[in-house]
């Protein structure tokens, strides 16, 4: 890398100050090997104590800080739950990212790294970004953009934030449309530089791009939501490619509670940056010794010196078929290490991965060839000693017809692929008269077994349901009294019936959720399949029978959530433990692996006025604080003239 490039790291910030102490803190650690680096902010914060972190920063900083005043209007509301930005709000933000870019052009920066505010990025990310010599490249950081949504990136492959792409006019079935969203998000796993269509948040902008006029404006004729999108398109535009790198992913303190892994992730690059060298020496000196020899005078290697001891028991039994093969081919290895890439490196509480590449100069007496090949390593964090070694060539092959075994031994996935069945789960109490027949007759076109939890009802709702499913495989049990007061102890209770019954598939829906008439066609396809264990749609709040609302805090839409999971005997499944908006299946759910499906959900239980008024008094009455919700929506729910669209 050029000696002195010259940086200018912007944000506009309006920022808590529990989280903008920790995002300065961070930009005081970046590794400024050759980088001459200045700071822009713009200062838009409405709490005077994050107006004083600035500028003490400004004042301490040996590096220029430039800070500028915001317009300190408009209100923005996070919760514990997400964050909502209005339209004026989002283009105010855009015109600040504007001036930042501005002054960047005006100074003859190479680079600016514009940053926002919760974002707290590793000490090594900058080089990183720099040295992948990329005009727009981000850093990748993971967000569960709902508390009780799986993590996702902040980066898309095309539209608005589709992780999908496909030709104009293609259509894919389920299976290829499950395989190509899998595909980018495990790619995005994986230490590297990856070309994108959307990305933000963190991001690295060249002299070159900003020349070519990439900025913040809002494109006239696009309706896509957020900045981001239309500085995106319009690069693109400008015959500009986006890319991410996944080398240092960042951490993203988007909700209160992410304050919580602050120092794990500030201990992760503390141990990163410090173990770096020590893992560097030790990788190579490993390599060297494993894979330099000679047919003539096979070399000793002292296995306990860098594996584990139980690792070098299950080593030891490839060892001799590692020496059968060096004899039968008269192979002399004399190893050249390319690369040992510590750039590729993640190191969490227990577990240090490595990536590296390497060359072998492999000699026999029939051929000489030179290939690279890549080793992954699994350290122990405490005993610095190898768990787990994987050795591929760059096709992905493995090296010398073999593959050492894996150590750690996972628990068993159950992954059936063939002739899964459907249990329905449904939590009711006091539905007749509703829409609880006509959610389970639609239903049971398509499941094949039934579990009902009765929380005591007083109708006839047991009724219809021993109606309904009058020739279908029910499982039916009543509480003799209510416990709605607290929903988590009734949730965790349907499961543990429902997990007794010991199912392929759950899904789960409440007596006033039904899905569009589609589903029946594609649900064998989503559930008799080996790779994904849940399926996440998005759910239509209805207004009436044909409108459902949207509006700031009635979105719901626009997010998709697991309603049906496959039944996973030994995972260990973890609870949120509230009495209200607990969520209706386990939390830790996203662990497992996982995809969206395009078919719509109705929520028909806003759908009169006589049900709003209910739940409205309910909701207040059980949460008149917002504790567990958004108080804001709740009263939100009487409006007279909420915007309706029309379901299509």
């Amino acid at each position: 890398m050029d000696k002195n490039r010259q940086i200018l790291i912007g944000s506009p910030i309006r920022q808590s100050c529990d989280i903008l102490v920790n995002f300065i803190s961070f930009l005081k650690n970046i590794v400024k090997k050759n980088l001459s680096i200045n700071y822009f902010f713009i200062d838009d914060n409405d709490d005077v104590n994050s107006s004083n972190l600035l500028k003490n920063f400004s004042l301490e900083s040996n590096d220029k800080v430039i800070i500028e005043k915001g317009d300190k209007i408009d209100n923005y509301i996070r919760t514990d739950n997400m964050h909502y930005w209005k339209e004026n709000l989002i283009w105010k933000i855009a015109e600040y990212k504007n001036r930042i870019i501005d002054y960047t052009k005006k100074n003859h920066y190479d680079y600016l790294f514009l940053i926002d505010s919760d974002i707290m990025v590793h000490p090594k990310t900058l080089l990183s970004l720099i040295n992948s010599n990329k005009d727009i490249i981000s850093e990748i950081f993971w967000t569960r953009w709902q508390k009780d949504s799986g993590e996702l990136p902040q980066v898309w492959v095309c539209d608005e934030y589709s992780f999908v792409n496909k030709e104009r006019n293609e259509i894919l079935s389920q299976d290829e449309f499950n395989k190509k969203y899998t595909d980018f998000i495990e790619k995005l796993k994986k230490p590297g530089v990856y070309e994108v269509g959307g990305l933000g948040a963190c991001t690295l902008i060249s002299k070159e791009a900003i020349e070519k006029g990439v900025n913040f404006n809002k494109i006239y004729n696009l309706s896509f939501w957020g900045e981001d999108r239309h500085f995106c398109i319009r690069a693109a535009a400008l015959g500009l490619k986006l890319y991410v790198d996944t080398t240092y992913p960042a951490y993203h303190i988007y909700r209160k509670d992410n304050l919580e892994k602050i120092e794990e992730f500030k201990n992760k690059c503390i141990c990163d940056i410090n173990k770096s060298l020590y893992i560097d020496n030790f990788t190579r000196n490993f390599l060297k010794n494993f894979y330099s020899y000679d047919y003539n005078n096979i070399n000793k290697f002292d296995v306990n010196k860098y594996l584990c001891s139980a690792y070098a028991d299950k080593f030891n039994k490839d060892k001799n078929n590692i020496i059968k093969y060096i004899l039968e081919k008269k192979l002399i290895c004399n190893i050249n290490i390319l690369d040992i890439n510590t750039d590729k490196i993640n190191i969490n509480e227990n577990k240090i991965n490595i990536i590296c590449k390497f060359q072998l100069e492999n000699k026999s007496i029939t051929e000489d060839s030179t290939k690279i090949f890549i080793c992954n390593l699994q350290l122990n964090n405490q005993t610095m000693l190898i768990e787990n070694i994987n050795f591929t060539n760059n096709d992905n092959k493995p090296l010398f017809g073999y593959n050492i075994l894996d150590l750690l031994e996972e628990r068993i996935r159950i992954n059936k692929d063939k002739k899964n069945k459907i249990t329905l789960a449904m939590l009711i109490r006091n539905e007749s008269g509703k829409f609880l027949e006509r959610v389970l007759t639609h239903a049971a076109k398509y499941v094949d077994n039934v579990v009902i939890l009765d929380d005591a009802s007083e109708d006839n709702s047991v009724e219809i349901c021993k109606k309904v499913f009058e020739n279908m495989a029910l499982t039916l049990v009543q509480n003799k009294k209510h416990g709605f007061n607290n929903e988590v102890i009734l949730r965790k209770q349907l499961w543990e019936i429902t997990a007794s019954t010991n199912p392929d598939w759950i899904l789960f829906l409440d007596a006033d959720e039904i899905f569009e008439d589609r589903i029946c066609k594609v649900i064998r396809e989503l559930i008799n399949q080996p790779n994904f264990d849940y399926y996440a749609f998005r759910l239509y709040d209805m207004w009436d029978e044909n409108h459902y609302r949207e509006d700031f805090y009635w979105k719901s839409h626009k997010y998709y959530r697991p309603f049906l999971i496959r039944y996973q005997p030994n995972f260990n499944y973890n609870w949120q433990e509230k009495p209200l908006h607990c969520g209706r299946i386990p939390e830790n759910i996203f662990s497992l692996p996982g995809c969206i499906c395009y078919v719509k959900l109705k929520h028909l239980g806003w759908s009169t006025k006589e049900l709003r008024q209910s739940k409205y008094i309910r909701y207040l009455k059980a949460d008149p604080e917002g504790k567990y919700g958004i108080l804001e929506q709740y009263k939100s729910i009487l409006d007279e003239n909420p915007r309706l669209i029309k379901w299509e």
